[in-house]
């Protein structure tokens, strides 16, 4: 078959089994169709687009961040003449009314039947050859082809050699035939990740966008060095280069990282923090070198280590155990919130008094915390506390700063005083007892002030006055502490997906829903749901 008769062919969906089955059950090369790659969400989709212009790209509708959608629109404003593919399961008109407005070729329902994918896959094959010139564009068609290949060939080399999947034979082999720059010699590994912090709390797509600059820098700065870039999801690059690290601009590999990652944390949002592992004797071993930078790069957490970490930061020695005070818990029962602010941040100060310990201490000494008040609450409540029912070990791991584990912890904290203290004062109060019966019911109808009034008798002012005096909360503060431990344990059933439990608690727009969510338990909805998942799958 002609090179310049292949039809290249990009697959987008946030959920990995439809990317790997879309792969896999169907055979593209039978087709004559090229699988140029998958992504794993619109971002990252539309960033393959520009670099390999595909014929056809099969796309999810609704995905963290950049929607199906919004990929389309993106596209066509930036003139690239994909055709695209919209799948989805939500059967709505407006959305299909949208593709058609974007020009979307078809719009298929989930579950996708392989028999009407792959007839509509071969009509537009049709339609996209019957409109090239082959005479014309036979020369540039190959060379596109080529390029996309030699650049595939390089994003695939990385993850290869990460998982220890070559032998040095098979490297050599790879390396002649794509003529790249790299050789099998000594080298090391460079991981870069943009973090959020505890207040900017949009989805890992957001982060992603910020190292699209970074990127192109970098890839600019090691062109004909020896040294290979890629993608390292979902929020992150890694690179590996030969060593000694050369450069006519830079003394170090370190100098040069130091430069555009300051570029980069001055004009984002995010803070990008770079980890250098240890150098190995040769490109197939790269990966003990790597697997170094991903336990260095925990370390930028503390913020005097600077935006580059090296081996430097790990010390061996082990911290010792430093338990919580009883004025913690004292704070708690009392419903103190400068108290229990004050309490923490003095065990904060305890467990980073001499060295810094290893971060993954410091998670255990706060999950610690976290699970002995769940316990010791439990005597003073209907069983454990309802306010945080997550992974804390797995959110505490989100965190990218001291100040976001301390500001996490004291939210956390000051939840259980909270549900405490509504507990109790519905305990004594009627009226109390009365109002938290009706707005539980009531839940998922958005429940407003007027209503709880008007289904007691009283006036907005009279009982929004005596709710703060009996509760120390607003009533606006206690129904979204509600509405987030309802999606809490919603998010616990994989079939429920946060979008539907966004919906179903009123919001309007999901980003609200998922700031709210992250303020209160210090992961995005999806990653609550995917860390639940996961320890579910551990425990079993």
């Amino acid at each position: 078959m002609s090179p310049i008769s292949m039809i290249t062919l990009l697959i987008v969906d946030d959920e990995a089994e439809i990317r790997s089955g879309l792969r896999s059950i169907i055979p593209w090369e039978d087709y004559s169709i090229t699988l140029i790659g998958t992504a794993a969400n619109g971002a990252e989709a539309l960033d393959k687009i520009r670099y390999y212009e595909p014929d056809i790209v099969i796309t999810d509708i609704q995905m963290p961040g950049m929607s199906g959608l919004e990929l389309v629109r993106r596209a066509r404003e930036e003139q690239f003449d994909c055709s695209f593919v919209i799948l989805t399961g939500y059967d709505e008109f407006e959305y299909a009314r949208t593709a058609i407005r974007y020009g979307v070729r078809e719009y298929l329902l989930k579950p996708i039947s392989i028999k009407d994918l792959t007839e509509l896959i071969q009509n537009l094959k049709e339609d996209i050859l019957s409109k090239r010139d082959y005479h014309s564009d036979q020369l540039s068609t190959l060379r596109k082809l080529r390029k996309a290949q030699v650049s595939l060939r390089k994003q695939n080399l990385i993850p290869q050699l990460l998982r220890g999947e070559l032998s040095a034979a098979e490297l050599q082999k790879v390396i002649q035939d794509y003529n790249l720059p790299i050789q099998d010699k000594e080298s090391c590994a460079v991981l870069i990740q943009a973090f959020s912090t505890f207040q900017y709390t949009e989805e890992t797509t957001e982060l992603s966008n910020t190292l699209v600059p970074l990127r192109e820098a970098l890839e600019e700065e090691l062109n004909g060095l020896p040294a290979l870039i890629s993608d390292y999801p979902p929020a992150g690059l890694v690179f590996v280069v030969n060593l000694p690290f050369q450069s006519d601009q830079w003394s170090t590999l370190r100098e040069m990282l130091e430069h555009h990652i300051q570029i980069t944390n001055t004009d984002g949002p995010a803070c990008v923090t770079a980890a250098i592992g240890k150098p190995v004797s040769s490109l197939c071993s790269i990966a003990a070198s790597f697997q170094e930078s991903r336990q260095i790069i925990t370390w930028h957490i503390y913020p005097e280590t600077g935006p580059v970490l090296d081996s430097s930061v790990l010390d061996p020695r082990q911290p010792s155990v430093i338990m919580p005070g009883d004025d913690l818990l004292e704070a708690v029962l009392k419903d103190d919130r400068e108290g229990i602010q004050t309490c923490f941040q003095l065990y904060l100060d305890k467990l980073t008094a001499s060295v810094l310990p290893p971060p993954s201490y410091l998670y255990s000494m706060c999950n610690y915390v976290i699970i002995t008040l769940q316990s010791q609450l439990s005597r003073y409540l209907e069983g454990p506390p309802k306010s945080y029912t997550g992974n804390s070990f797995a959110a505490l791991q989100s965190l990218n700063s001291l100040e976001d584990i301390k500001s996490f912890m004291v939210k956390i904290l000051s939840g259980f005083a909270e549900e405490l203290a509504v507990s109790q004062a519905a305990k004594n109060d009627p009226l109390i007892q009365k109002a938290l019966d009706y707005i539980n019911k009531n839940l998922l109808k958005n429940p407003r002030t007027e209503d709880v009034c008007s289904y007691l008798g009283l006036s907005k002012s009279y009982f929004s006055t005596y709710f703060k005096n009996k509760t120390q909360l607003n009533f606006r503060d206690y129904t979204l502490d509600l509405k987030i431990n309802y999606a809490q344990e919603q998010l616990k059933f994989q079939e429920h997906t946060s979008g539907e439990v966004s919906l179903s608690l009123g919001y309007e727009d999901y980003r609200s829903f998922s700031r709210a969510f992250k303020a209160r338990t210090g992961l995005t909805p999806s990653e609550y749901q995917k860390q639940f998942a996961a320890g579910e799958r551990s425990s079993s």
